[in-house]
């Protein structure tokens, strides 16, 4: 890795690449953000029409909760996957029974779950701060490119690859029993099967894209991109492909703004797409215009 980063930091010094690409921490960062992108993007439609907006909100929540678990058990500060994941998947586990087998609405069931795990979180950070400085998890709920490592790199290459397979694999189901469980059922599949195989892809692609948009924004960029794909888009193919370019474009602008005016990662990235969702918006609004 060393050696790519020394061949992308000559390209920058020698002026093919902006200036900024000569510390390797930013090309980790690049990186991140190229791969997180596309697969948040990806799934982000989805998310949207099965209508699991606020269900993304609560498994962010519960990282905050994992994180701390996992730090108060002994597991380093810059990779505390195992607590963040393991109590991420027990939640959304715990969800998707509890959607699928109580009479309350599911907005109202996963508001309990995201009220849990916000209490338990808070409870946990304040005991955590006994041995850490805050300051030293705050990457956490913000996301931060200077703490990025070529171990999350190799990690979220590796996830996003599974992800997209799994995602090619099932995504006319799962997008037939989005639009029409009963139909889907015609067809052979299984609701109950695809909701919680959605359910453990989108908690792979939370869980492991924290670092950089942070737990208090991911939910963000897993919802407004396609927000934003569904002002333009014109069919199914076109709103998956909307989703991923603005995810891409959000991304690579939440960097730059990020570098030029040092703000967290996440934030500058989450603004970014909701700046393409608000021009969609008016695109929209100016096509309808025109053939009147």
């Amino acid at each position: 890795m060393n050696a790519f980063y020394t061949w992308i930091g000559g390209l920058a010094l020698q002026g093919f690449l902006p200036s900024d690409f000569q510390y390797p921490f930013l090309v980790r960062g690049f990186l991140c953000v190229l791969i997180i992108a596309p697969i948040l993007g990806g799934m982000s439609h989805l998310v949207v029409t099965r209508r699991m907006a606020f269900f993304s909100a609560a498994l962010g929540q519960a990282a905050i909760t994992g994180v701390a678990l996992g730090l108060l058990l002994g597991e380093p500060l810059n990779a505390p996957y195992g607590g963040m994941f393991g109590f991420c998947l027990l939640s959304t586990l715990a969800m998707v029974y509890v959607k699928r087998h109580a009479t309350l609405p599911p907005d109202t069931l996963i508001g309990v779950f995201h009220a849990l795990t916000l209490g338990l979180g808070l409870c946990l950070l304040v005991a955590l701060t006994r041995q850490f400085n805050v300051h030293q998890v705050e990457s956490v709920l913000f996301g931060s490119l200077l703490t990025v490592t070529d171990g999350d790199l190799l990690l979220l290459v590796g996830i996003g690859i599974f992800v997209a397979l799994m995602l090619v694999r099932k995504y006319n189901s799962l997008l037939l029993d989005s639009l029409s469980p009963p139909l889907a059922r015609v067809t052979g599949a299984e609701p109950a099967y695809l909701e919680y195989f959605f359910a453990l892809l989108l908690t792979l692609s939370i869980v492991v894209s924290l670092k950089i948009i942070g737990a208090l924004l991911v939910e963000a960029l897993v919802v407004v991109p396609a927000a934003a794909a569904r002002n333009v888009a014109r069919g199914t193919r076109s709103y998956l492909i909307w989703s991923v370019a603005v995810a891409f474009v959000a991304g690579a602008g939440g960097l730059g703004i990020s570098t030029r005016f040092l703000v967290p990662t996440g934030g500058a990235v989450v603004l970014a797409a909701t700046a393409m969702f608000f021009l969609t918006l008016m695109a929209r609004s100016m096509g309808r215009r025109g053939p009147a």
